[in-house]
């Protein structure tokens, strides 16, 4: 036998006696078998207590008995027609028999009729390019005994959509999604032999608690006037207020220095297309989301941001794009202006970049936001660009010019810069690609660093 020998917590010796040569791999087997078996029992214990709460699995109602397809969309194009529709975590459960959306997969229904002469193949990596198989979503969801988890898995083999789609026919199934909120954009490519058909959809999903459920932007004004001239437009913008104001409207806040223009599925398409989410509103549940968010880095893809005023009410609609984590962000205020600009919807609004948190004695905390606001303006156009529903960007006077001479700040207070400008965004329900979007020459008020050279 060996003896090891310890300084003990009151200078004592203990003695550890391991045994040697064939007794000591003996002990070591032992030992180690021990280990495993404890650690087996604690992750079978887990799993269980996780199997406990996920509720077995329900006989799913057939799909004519779920009101989501009446949500759904449909685009005709080349003799292809699409239907494209997103039931909410309520119909999920009724659909599947369990609730996937808490294990963050959502089924997405895709309906293709082919009138052409090739046979069509849906591709699911443009739906999804990190989508879930039948059989994952099924996996993640199994709660019951081996023979209900089997008819489970066979069910959503049955559910998903079945390619190819042959000339004359029509197919219709599920694709297993990530999840979203709010907003859903959907790619769907459809190739053939010779040729490659795209159909791009932005879906509303119900359940996500945002500022626009409670707005109804068609009963905001009982009378609104529609521009025809672009003059009376850039007029109304340059006179309009220069900057958000706080609830009472006696101290002016973050500069108006965007316009959007176009019919709002264009602007909504544009915006979710490209990565920008709505908020919710705040309440308790969203609180805690933030704070988690806060707390440990993570990404909150729907936190609310603070009301800011114009037309003496708080914004119409609410979008952020996030990074890192909720203190770092991108977020867009938006208001229905009280005039359209030939039959389309004006929004005047506010952008601005948030780089960090800071700590005040009367609100303990908010967001610091980049003080080169025309970056973050000018950035966005950038970013809509890739849209495919920008089709022109002019700019035009009227925002507050701020300078290190002359410094303003907005609400909280944060100093910000700016030449004064606001980027106006026109939009398309056409697709546009970057060469075919317009640089408005609204001259004189072209922005003053894009003017032309003139010899």
């Amino acid at each position: 036998l060996a003896c090891i020998q310890l300084s003990g917590p009151q200078n004592q010796v203990m003695a550890y006696h391991i045994p040697m040569r064939s007794d000591r791999l003996a002990f070591y087997r032992s030992t180690l078998y021990r280990l495993f078996m404890k650690r087996l029992t604690i992750i079978a214990v887990l799993a269980s207590a996780l199997a406990s709460c996920t509720p077995a699995w329900q006989q799913p109602v057939a799909p004519e008995d779920v009101i989501f397809l009446s949500r759904s969309e449909t685009e005709t194009r080349d003799n292809i027609t699409v239907t494209v529709a997103v039931p909410s975590e309520e119909e999920t459960q009724q659909l599947f028999g369990t609730n996937l959306y808490k294990s963050r997969v959502q089924p997405v229904w895709i309906s293709v009729e082919n009138r052409t002469q090739q046979r069509l193949t849906l591709m699911r990596n443009a739906v999804d390019d990190a989508y879930i198989s039948p059989a994952e979503a099924a996996f993640l969801r199994h709660a019951g005994p081996k023979q209900v988890d089997s008819k489970m898995d066979l069910f959503f083999q049955s559910a998903e959509f079945k390619n190819p789609v042959a000339p004359g026919a029509t197919v219709d199934g599920y694709i297993f999604t990530n999840i979203d909120e709010g907003f859903k954009n959907i790619n769907v490519d459809l190739l053939s032999d010779t040729a490659l058909f795209n159909f791009v959809f932005t879906i509303k999903i119900p359940g996500l608690n945002t500022g626009m459920e409670y707005v109804d932007l068609d009963q905001v004004y009982p009378i609104i006037e529609n521009l025809t001239a672009t003059e009376e437009l850039q007029a109304l913008l340059q006179n309009e207020p220069c900057c958000t104001t706080n609830q009472k409207g006696t101290v002016a806040g973050d500069p108006l220095n965007i316009v959007f223009i176009g019919d709002r599925s264009a602007i909504m398409s544009a915006l979710i297309r490209r990565g920008w989410h709505v908020t919710e509103i705040n309440h308790m549940k969203s609180a805690l989301k933030t704070t988690r968010s806060f707390v440990f880095g993570s990404q909150y893809l729907y936190s609310p941001i603070s009301p800011l005023y114009h037309y003496g009410r708080s914004q119409d609609l609410g979008l952020q794009k996030a990074r890192q984590s909720v203190s770092r962000r991108n977020h867009i205020r938006l208001w229905l202006a009280p005039y359209r600009f030939r039959n389309m919807d004006v929004f005047l609004g506010q952008i601005s970049r948030d780089i960090g948190v800071a700590f005040f004695k009367n609100t303990l905390t908010t967001h610091t936001i980049d003080p080169y606001v025309d970056s973050t303006r000018d950035g966005l156009a950038g970013d809509l660009a890739y849209s495919q529903n920008l089709s022109g960007v002019a700019y035009v006077a009227g925002s507050q010019i701020s300078t290190e001479a002359d410094t303003h700040y907005n609400l909280t207070p944060d100093p910000y810069y700016s030449d004064g400008y606001r980027a106006v965004f026109f939009f398309s329900e056409e697709t546009k690609s970057l060469d075919e979007i317009d640089h408005i020459m609204w001259l004189p008020q072209w922005h003053p660093s894009l003017q032309p050279n003139v010899e």
